[in-house]
This record gives structure tokens, sequence and C-alpha cells, in this order.
């Protein structure tokens, strides 16, 4: 995993996830939109992420629970986007990911046949 996005809750909430689950380790940049002046779906989002991993658009892959704000928003970028449901985050029509998954182990398959 290479970075992460994430939404405008504070930093310290995510951490604290993050640690509990041993990623820290795992995720060589972290970019809250709480910390910057746009949030998703704007495309400057996003770019702060690929700056911040130093990776080009169409070589990264956004995972998200929001078809919306994160699906529509990393496609405007040039990015593929994948879409792991929410029961909690309403659906958004016309948004179309590019790959869906239940769990994020189920991205592995994906990002091979990718390759």
């Amino acid at each position: 995993m290479a970075g992460g996005l994430t939404a405008h809750w504070p930093p310290a909430y995510h951490e604290h996830f993050l640690e509990r689950d041993g990623l820290t380790p795992h995720i060589d940049a972290r970019c809250y939109t709480s910390e910057m002046t746009y949030m998703k779906p704007h495309p400057e989002a996003f770019r702060t992420a690929l700056d911040a991993v130093g990776v080009e658009a169409a070589a990264a892959v956004y995972v998200g629970d929001r078809l919306f704000d994160d699906v529509l928003g990393a496609q405007r970028v040039g990015m593929r986007a994948v879409h792991r449901p929410n029961p909690g985050v309403p659906r958004h029509e016309g948004v179309t990911p590019d790959a869906t998954i239940e769990a994020l182990a189920d991205l592995l398959p994906i990002l091979d046949r990718w390759r």
C-alpha cells in the first residue's frame, strides 16, 4: 500500500484505526482532506495524494466506499477506482467503478489482472 487519502475527520481519528490494525508501517504516505484546501472529489485532493507517493495517476488505484467522492473523483484525475460498498453510505447513480470488492483481500487478484 503506497498511500491513502481520507475524509474530513481529524487525522487522529484515522491514525487510531491504522495503528490498531497494524497498517501504519505499510502506508508510505497519509493525506487527510481535513488538512487540505480541497476535499474529495476535487482533483487537487487526489493530486496531493499522488504527489505524496510520487506516482502518476495512470499507475494508481484508489479504493473507496463513496461512488461520487471516491470513485468518480479518482477517475476524473486518471486513476482506476475500486468501490468497496459500505451499507452506511448511499449509492450514487451514474458512477461505474473499474471494479467492486467486498473485502480488501479481494483487491489483490484485481491488481494482478491489471498488470
